[in-house]
C-alpha cells in the first residue's frame, strides 16, 4: 500500500501524537533530572571546597602562612589552589584572588601547566581572606562530575531515539493492520456497489469497534439485499401481471384491424391504441432493464473490448438514416478506447446517444463521434452535434428518468433512453456529462486508467 496513504490514516496520526507527547514527557524527565543531579553534584562539589578550605584554614590558624606555602603544592585531589599575600601577588597555587573577592565565586583557571598554552577553564572557587591581608583560594572545575553527567545525558539521548524509534514502528505496525481491514471493509463495500449483494465485510474475531461496525453493515446489506430481492419479485411479478394482457390485447386489436376495411376512421383509431400499446410496453420494458443493468448482473460476462470499434459500428450503421433526414453523421474514432465490459450494453449506450442526437436535432445538423486522449493520460469518447442545444439547467437533468426537454415533448420517446445510458456508464465506472458543444450538445464518457 502507498506509503503517503498509510501515513494519512487516523491511526497513525494518533500514533503519532501519542509519540510526540510521550517524547516531550521524556524530554521533561530528563531536564528534571539533570537538573537535580546537577544541582546535587554542585551541592556536593561546594561542600567539598568548603572542608578542603577549612583544613588548609586550621594549618594556617596553627602554623602561619609558610605552612599554607609549603603545604599548596603538596597537595592532590582534583582541587585549585591560591594564595596571595597582602599586595594581591600569587605566592602559591595558580588561581589568583580577584581584587577584594570574597566567598563563592567563579574563577578563570590554566588548563596546562605549560607555558606556551594559554587555555583556561572556568572553576568554582572559595575566597576566604586571611587575618595578614592575603586571600586563599580553593576551586574545582567539576572534572569528577563530568563523566557521571555525561553518562546521564547519554541515557536520556539513547532513551529518546529509542522512544522514537519504537514508537514509529509501533505507528506504522497498527496503522498498517488497520490500513489493511478498512481495505477489506472497502473492497467488500465496492463489491457490494457492483452488484454482488451476497458479499459481506469480513471479520477478524477481535470484537473490537472495527468488527462491531462490520457486524452492523453486514446486517444492513443483508436488510438492503431481502428488500432489493421482494423488489425484484415484485417487479418480475408486475411483469408478467401486466406484459401478458397488454400483448393480448394487442394482437387481438391487430386481428380486428386486420378484419376492419369498411371504416377508415375505426381502423386509424386501432392503429393508435395499438401503437400506444407498443409504446407502454417498451417503456416497461425500458424501466425492467435499467433495473437489471443497475443490479450489477451483467458484470459477470465482462471482457475486454474497445469502445471506439463498438462506436465505429455504430456510426456505419446509422449513417444512412442520418442522411435520409439531411444530416451529417461521421466518425473521429483514431484513438482506440479499450476496457473490460459488456459488449451488448455498451453498443447499446453509444447507440441510444447517437438516436438521441439524430431524433432531436433538425435537418442540415452535424454528428461527430469522436475518441480524444485526456490530458492526464485518461480517454473520452463523445457524441457532438451542432443543433439547438440544451439550457445549462436541463444538461444536468436530461440522465434522469422519464425527463425530456420542452423542446423534444413533440417527438415520440418514453425519456428513458438516456437514463438507460447512464445506467450503462456506471456499470462501467465511466463518468458522463452532457455539456455545451458551442453550438449543440456533446455528450461525454470519460475512462480513467
Amino acid at each position: 500500500m502507498p506509503q503517503t496513504r498509510l501515513f494519512r490514516t487516523s491511526s497513525f496520526r494518533l500514533a503519532a501524537i501519542y509519540l510526540a507527547l510521550f517524547t516531550v514527557s521524556v524530554l521533561m524527565l530528563g531536564s528534571v533530572v539533570y537538573a537535580v543531579v546537577h544541582t546535587q553534584i554542585a551541592a556536593e562539589i561546594d561542600r567539598d571546597i568548603g572542608d578542603e578550605s577549612a583544613a588548609l584554614l586550621r594549618e594556617y590558624s596553627a602554623h602561619g602562612r609558610d605552612r599554607l606555602q609549603a603545604l599548596i603544592p603538596t597537595r592532590g585531589g582534583s582541587f585549585a589552589y591560591g594564595l596571595v599575600d597582602a599586595n594581591g601577588e600569587l605566592i602559591a597555587g595558580e588561581l589568583a584572588a580577584p581584587a577584594n573577592a570574597t566567598g563563592w565565586t567563579y574563577l578563570r583557571e590554566p588548563e596546562s601547566n605549560e607555558p606556551d598554552v594559554e587555555s583556561t577553564v572556568d572553576v568554582r572557587g572559595l575566597v576566604t581572606r586571611l587575618d595578614d591581608g592575603g586571600a586563599l583560594v580553593v576551586a574545582d572545575e567539576w572534572r569528577g562530575a563530568r563523566g557521571p553527567m555525561h553518562a546521564l545525558l547519554s541515557a536520556f539521548a539513547w532513551a529518546l531515539a529509542a522512544t522514537l524509534v519504537l514508537g514509529t514502528i509501533g505507528g506504522v505496525v497498527l496503522s498498517s493492520q488497520a490500513l489493511k481491514r478498512i481495505e477489506a471493509m472497502r473492497s467488500a463495500a465496492q463489491a457490494i456497489v457492483a452488484g454482488d449483494w451476497r458479499r459481506r465485510i469480513p471479520e477478524t474475531g477481535a470484537d473490537d469497534e472495527l468488527d462491531h461496525l462490520a457486524r452492523t453493515f453486514n446486517l444492513m446489506f443483508e436488510r438492503i439485499e431481502s428488500l432489493l430481492e421482494a423488489h425484484k419479485a415484485v417487479g418480475a411479478a408486475v411483469a408478467h401481471d401486466l406484459r401478458r394482457p397488454l400483448t393480448r390485447m394487442a394482437q387481438r386489436l391487430e386481428t380486428q384491424l386486420g378484419r376492419e376495411t369498411a371504416r377508415p376512421e375505426t381502423a386509424a383509431a386501432l392503429e393508435a391504441a395499438i401503437a400506444d400499446i407498443h409504446a407502454v410496453l417498451a417503456t416497461f420494458n425500458a424501466i425492467l432493464r435499467i433495473g437489471q443493468i443497475e443490479s450489477g448482473a451483467r458484470r459477470a460476462g465482462f471482457r475486454e473490448v474497445d469502445l471506439a470499434a463498438i462506436a465505429r459500428d455504430i456510426v456505419e450503421a446509422f449513417q444512412p438514416a442520418a442522411e435520409e433526414e439531411g444530416k451529417s453523421l461521421s466518425a473521429e474514432l483514431g484513438e482506440a478506447l479499450p476496457l473490460s465490459g459488456d459488449r451488448e450494453l455498451l453498443t447499446q449506450m453509444v447507440a441510444n446517444v447517437v438516436d438521441n442526437a439524430l431524433r432531436h436535432t433538425p435537418s442540415g445538423t452535424h454528428i461527430v463521434v469522436a475518441a480524444v486522449r485526456l490530458a492526464d493520460g485518461g480517454k473520452r469518447l463523445t457524441v457532438s452535434d451542432d443543433g439547438p442545444g440544451a439550457p445549462e439547467a436541463e444538461r444536468k437533468r436530461i440522465f434522469e428518468r422519464f425527463y425530456r426537454l420542452d423542446a423534444a415533448r413533440s417527438t415520440p420517446g418514453d425519456g428513458l433512453g438516456l437514463s438507460v445510458v447512464a445506467a450503462i456508464a456506471e456499470l462501467h465506472g465511466m463518468a458522463y456529462v452532457a455539456e455545451d458543444n458551442a453550438p449543440g450538445l456533446r455528450i461525454a464518457f470519460d475512462m480513467r486508467n
